[in-house]
């Protein structure tokens, strides 16, 4: 056995005599990384491994977040749901897909100091599936806005938005624009009524990772949408992809009649 397998060994060990002495005075959660580290005596990789394999013994389980950590393990029957899973206390942004809101006007409600990055605007060929939910021919040109959202000067989300170039002539000449949706209602007489919206979870690219600052790989909430006017004409399609670690979603649900 080699020097590093001894004293994962040993490590191990005194990790799970640990553990034990935790669970006899009733606590639920092992020390902060950090501080087990030092408690142990041990490096902090060294500590990790441990920590997996005590996680696939079933000693203790882990949950990623600030409210996280190293949980131990109990009996299924008696085991408490962390209380992470339930604590909405943290302060995130809170994003009402029942209200059809711009990013800078929801985070200014919510008591957020809101700023954007223009990336670009630029007139581009439309894609197919652009096109079509602006009634459009695919190639015909298009308005291309891609814009970073900042929530108290941290990277909240990434939005790329498209318009008829047709609609609103001269738009790109109210460059850079920050509040389109407010732009809109004061140049072209056009307010959003309604829109329709699906949601999905993706992992963040590369390039998109760099500008939100987290890992590449990292969850990204994705909300494609399209704005109508009062007279159900289609206004806007666009992808905003947000932080799952900064947003939280908000929805009212009616039971209807079987």
């Amino acid at each position: 056995m080699s020097d590093s397998d001894t004293r994962l060994v040993r490590v191990t060990s005194d990790l799970n005599n640990l553990i034990g002495e935790f669970a006899a005075q009733g606590a639920d959660k092992l020390l902060p990384e950090r501080e087990l580290a030092i408690r142990l005596g041990v490096s902090r990789s060294v500590l990790r491994r441990a920590l997996a394999l005590a996680e696939t013994e079933g000693r203790i389980f882990r949950v990623l977040g600030r409210a996280g950590g190293a949980f131990i393990s109990q009996t299924a029957e008696s085991a408490p749901i962390p209380s992470v899973l339930f604590d909405v206390a943290s302060r995130k942004v809170e994003r009402d897909l029942n209200l059809v809101k711009g990013v800078p006007q929801m985070l200014t409600e919510q008591g957020f100091v809101a700023s954007t990055k223009v990336v670009s605007e630029s007139i581009e060929p439309a894609p197919a599936r652009i096109a079509e939910l602006l009634g459009l021919r695919e190639g015909d040109d298009v308005i291309s806005l891609l814009r970073l959202r900042f929530a108290d000067d941290e990277p909240l989300s990434l939005e790329r938005m498209y318009l008829d170039p047709d609609r609103f002539p001269g738009l790109l000449e109210h460059s850079p624009i920050r509040s389109l949706y407010d732009l809109l209602a004061r140049h072209y007489s056009t307010t959003i009524d309604s829109s329709d919206e699906t949601i999905e979870c993706i992992a963040s690219e590369r390039q998109v990772s760099v500008l939100l600052g987290v890992k590449a790989g990292s969850p990204l909430l994705a909300l494609r949408r399209v704005t109508y006017d009062v007279s159900s004409r289609p206004v806007e399609a666009s992808v905003d992809l947000f932080r799952t670690d900064r947003t939280r979603l908000k929805v009212h649900a009616v039971v209807t009649a079987p």
